[in-house]
């Protein structure tokens, strides 16, 4: 098994730096750590572009608009429907403490 490993893997080094040979692939560590650090520095670049334009929206007044009160159409709440839905809740919970005060037989007995 570690023979067969040997024979996958092969170290060498040339000008550039240290270069393995993994299954007959050419792996660059260097190359390979400057792409991923060039990927870094435009995901920070395009993320510093975005909030720096949503900051410029935001303090230029346009992100956010004030609305006129009146210009606002509020529905008002009908009292007498509130008041029946709140006087059903109340016949409810007076129906269930008489229930509880009552002696009930359990029908499982």
């Amino acid at each position: 098994m570690a023979n067969t490993l040997k024979n996958k893997i092969s170290l060498s080094n040339r000008n550039s730096g240290t270069i393995f040979v993994w299954l007959g692939k050419i792996i660059n560590p260097q190359k390979n750590w400057i792409i991923l650090i060039i990927i870094f520095i435009i995901l920070i670049l395009t993320s510093l572009g975005f909030d720096f334009n949503y900051y410029q929206q935001i303090v230029s007044g346009d992100m956010y608009v004030d609305i006129n009160r009146a210009d606002l159409s509020i529905q008002s709440l009908k009292k007498n429907e509130l008041q029946n839905i709140l006087d059903n809740f109340e016949a409810k919970k007076t129906s269930i403490a008489t229930l509880k005060a009552k002696n009930l037989v359990d029908p499982s007995i």
